[in-house]
């Protein structure tokens, strides 16, 4: 029986959504393997890469039936490029879960995805990035007409919200400006802060758009991350944000993840029927935790990544 493999950087790594794909793949007579990015072994004979081994286990087409990865990320680098050899040697003959995105773009933060967005058409929130101190503070008076205040820097690598800050004067933004260290300073977006207090997260598996969830922010924050306790809802998809959202997975290469959608509108309606609202692309997730989705929603989101495992197998007669 052919199994699934998942790959994490420890075991405590997204373990709420492995065990949840491990639960759904049982009911389908399916077994999952999960195994750390540490555990893996490559060996190179000549001109071939001869053989692959997860924790002494050969693997092949003839024992896997889709790789699932979550997060890899290094300083160094070390287990996104041991990810992509492993991509490389099977997507041929093995479904790698969003292996196209994985090999375009090692690391895909979020300057590299706008990047893409802006390339492909994608809306963004007005964005910029600076090198230098000095090019912020010379830019400082043209951000505020153009913007006013407040506004958003984030690390390009921050995820569930973390190293998101506002700054709701220039007073503040050039406090916090004047204790970074400016050789860190072009990984931040610094971005027009667009009020409301929520945003939509849709997950896109096997390029369909399954659901989408309401992410709003607890009293006193800005940030809507169902990590940093936000609410979260269901959400009625229009077209247009099922399209986009669509859209944003095909660019990005990914078969599974999710992608953030915040509206322009000053006061939101609460009503999915009353869309006078832009839709603007925050970023997209290509490893997206799924608990509060699940929960918001009540769609079954690992059975869809089984299913999608279960169909990509089969189309590819691995």
């Amino acid at each position: 029986m052919k199994k699934i493999l998942t790959f994490t950087m420890s075991l405590k790594q997204s373990q709420w959504e492995v065990e949840r794909v491990v639960e759904e793949a049982k009911k389908r007579g399916i077994e999952v393997e999960r195994a750390l990015y540490r555990d893996v072994q490559f060996s190179m004979i000549n001109d071939q890469l001869s053989k692959i081994l997860v924790g002494g286990e050969e693997i092949g087409p003839e024992n896997t039936m889709g790789v699932w990865f979550r997060v890899a990320g290094t300083k160094s680098g070390k287990y996104t490029e041991g990810r992509n050899l492993l991509i490389r040697s099977l997507q041929n003959r093995v479904f790698c879960c969003n292996a196209r995105g994985y090999l375009n773009w090692a690391r895909m933060g979020k300057i590299a995805q706008h990047g893409v967005f802006v390339e492909e058409g994608i809306p963004v929130v007005s964005t910029r990035i600076f090198y230098t101190k000095e090019s912020i503070i010379n830019s400082i008076g043209e951000i505020e007409r153009e913007w006013g205040w407040p506004i958003i820097a984030k690390h390009e690598r921050g995820y569930q919200g973390k190293s998101v800050r506002k700054f709701d004067n220039r007073e503040e933004m050039l406090k916090w400006l004047g204790k970074m260290d400016e050789k860190n300073l072009g990984m931040f977006l610094w971005q027009k802060f667009l009020p409301g207090g929520w945003d939509i997260r849709v997950i896109v598996i096997d390029g369909k758009a399954i659901g989408a969830m309401k992410r709003s922010a607890k009293k006193g924050e800005f940030r809507s991350n169902f990590s940093l306790g936000g609410e979260v809802e269901r959400w009625e998809l229009s077209e247009e944000e099922k399209e986009l959202a669509e859209k944003v997975a095909r660019v990005c290469g990914l078969d599974y993840g999710g992608v953030d959608i915040m509206k322009s509108q000053k006061n939101p309606s609460e009503s999915p029927l009353d869309r006078g609202d832009v839709s603007f692309i925050l970023e997209v997730n290509r490893q997206c935790q799924f608990q509060g989705f699940e929960k918001a929603t009540g769609i079954n989101v690992a059975a869809k990544v089984v299913e999608m495992m279960i169909e990509k197998s089969r189309r590819s007669g691995s």
